[in-house]
């Protein structure tokens, strides 16, 4: 009994660590950054808080400098007078090659300078079936309208573009149908060849849900962060079916994006820094260049009372990251806007790629809601 008692104990403990660390960052005193020995202390204090393995001293000493380069650009930053905070998170102790490992989108073949610029030339003549939508509103938020799930955390593998593809999906689903229900980016990783822990791009995991038939649901096919053999009878149990995609209009524009938002969340691929990995809360408009690394979710976009603009971006990071799992990115910037946020963004459809648009072609497993 008193065995099973002390279990208890420290899993609760456990979990108020975890909910705690969601609530409460990691903070410091100015006057730890006078000394080495004060920075030292600040990082042992740093480690314990965010529960860091044990690594050998080679290892520690690689990570101590990280984590100075990072405290570094966080107090600069915070110091200045942005739109945004940083913080000395749990990537604060990695250089930008571990960071990746968080990441993982790739470019589709034929994403090249040379395809850009016929595409450029040939916008107009690229599908999209938004192009004369205006029925804009002023401001949206899927989340308010059980259009977004659960923020998740892909870990250390390279699956963000899973995580996006199938938030994209669970939107488009959830404002056909009513209906919010939880897929499985886990399916993606094992089953779809489109990339594993190895970086991937969202198009590639529409595709094969398309020619799979549809994907199961998350509680069905749970997340680990990593590539194990396809369970195929797990896969076999599809919740939700969509059959095609379009991407949009290439080079992408802040304006075609919302007139897709507008219609339901939307995956994108953006530039991914330490700026963005040590991001705390704020209008984010610094740097995050210089390199198109991470997939996300946009999920709707408002702006501040004093008139600052924003993308509200879901991160696959887990709700200890930014502000509970999201990121608010400056919007209305020019071009591909802040982060190059619209170079490349596709969204799930109902019917098959190339044909007609009918609402009637969503199915959920045992009914059709529509």
């Amino acid at each position: 009994m008193m065995m099973k008692m002390s279990k208890l104990i420290l899993v609760s403990v456990a979990l108020v660590w975890c909910l705690g660390e969601v609530v409460q960052g990691f903070t410091y005193d100015d006057k730890e950054l006078e000394t080495e020995q004060g920075k030292m202390a600040m990082f042992e204090r740093w480690r314990s808080h965010h529960q860091m393995e044990e690594i050998n001293e080679q290892k520690k000493n690689a990570q101590y400098n990280n984590f100075k380069n990072t405290l570094k650009l966080v107090h600069s930053t915070n110091k200045a007078n942005k739109s945004y905070k940083l913080e000395l998170n749990r990537f604060a102790g990695m250089n930008l090659e571990e960071l990746q490992q968080h990441t993982g989108f790739k470019s589709p073949p034929g994403d090249c300078p040379k395809k850009q610029d016929e595409a450029k030339a040939n916008r107009d003549g690229q599908p999209f079936m938004f192009r004369n939508f205006t029925d804009i509103p002023p401001k949206l938020d899927w989340r308010t309208k059980n259009a977004v799930g659960p923020v998740k955390n892909q870990q250390g593998c390279g699956s963000c573009y899973a995580f996006a593809g199938v938030e994209a999906v669970e939107g488009l689903h959830a404002v056909k149908n009513k209906q919010l229900v939880e897929l499985s980016p886990k399916e993606l990783v094992d089953c779809a060849n489109v990339g594993g822990c190895n970086g991937g791009y969202f198009t590639a995991c529409y595709e094969y849900i398309a020619k799979h038939g549809g994907l199961t649901t998350m509680k069905n096919y749970p997340y680990v962060p990593k590539v194990e053999p396809c369970n195929l009878q797990k896969e076999k149990d599809i919740a939700v079916e969509v059959h095609g995609y379009e991407n949009m209009p290439s080079p992408g524009i802040e304006e075609d994006m919302y007139k897709v938002v507008a219609n339901q969340p939307l995956a994108c691929c953006m530039e991914w820094n330490e700026n963005v990995s040590a991001y705390k809360e704020g209008i984010f408009d610094g740097d995050c260049g210089p390199k198109i690394q991470h997939a996300i979710s946009v999920v709707g976009y408002d702006q501040t009372a004093d008139g600052q603009k924003y993308w509200i971006i879901k991160n696959s990071w887990g709700e200890g990251w930014g502000e509970k799992g999201y990121m608010r990115l400056a919007r209305d910037t020019g071009g591909e806007g802040r982060c190059k946020i619209a170079h490349w963004c596709a969204y799930p459809t109902l019917e098959d790629t190339g044909t007609k648009h009918k609402d009637e072609d969503i199915i959920v497993k045992g009914q059709k809601d529509l």
